[in-house]
């Protein structure tokens, strides 16, 4: 299966789609609203993108580029599409995207504490089972603290950071650390 990409706007058909979703994925602290994300898209390096599958809508991601990375900011499924492989059709569709690009992602840590410690570990897995790799740096922003997984080894920091330095968020503003 491969899933059709397109560029989102406020126009799109699957509008109000996106808006649910978005709402439903994330939480609060991780919370962008489509409209805004659809504001950032116009600039160069910022990719708002719509997943569908036959004309059906499945989900939706944001990346960042810089230099040789593409960096997926958000990626989100449709609850009814979710466990069905979907996800891993959205990697792939990154991945095609973005051939000439290092894949680079970050998702909430692993706290054994945190209220969803069990989505967390999913999350984990699925990247690791989609070919990322640790790259034993984590970050923090907006008060949660984030691992960061790479596909390729010779994962570049400094890049990485830079990368970082063009995402237009009110208060966003990582710290850096390993473990």
């Amino acid at each position: 299966m491969k899933l059709k990409k397109e560029y989102i706007t406020e126009h799109n058909r699957f509008w109000s789609e996106i808006n649910n979703l978005a709402k439903e994925a994330f939480p609060p602290e991780e919370y962008l609203a489509p409209i805004e994300l659809v504001r950032m898209s116009k600039a160069n390096n910022f990719d708002f993108l719509l997943l569908t599958d036959d004309e059906q809508f499945v989900g939706f991601m944001v990346v960042q580029t810089h230099k040789n990375l593409a960096y997926l900011f958000f990626l989100a499924i449709d609850s009814s599409r979710r466990s069905k492989g979907y996800g891993s059709y959205a990697i792939e569709a990154l991945k095609e995207a973005y051939p000439e690009k290092k894949q680079v992602v970050d998702f909430e840590m692993l706290d054994e504490k945190a209220d969803n410690y069990e989505q967390r570990k999913k999350r984990r897995n699925f990247y690791l089972r989609n070919g990322y790799k640790k790259t034993g740096l984590f970050l923090s922003y907006l008060d949660v603290d984030y691992e960061v997984f790479c596909m390729e080894d010779d994962f570049d920091v400094e890049e990485f950071k830079e990368l970082m330095t063009t995402i237009q968020v009110e208060g966003f503003n990582p710290k850096y650390f390993s473990r």
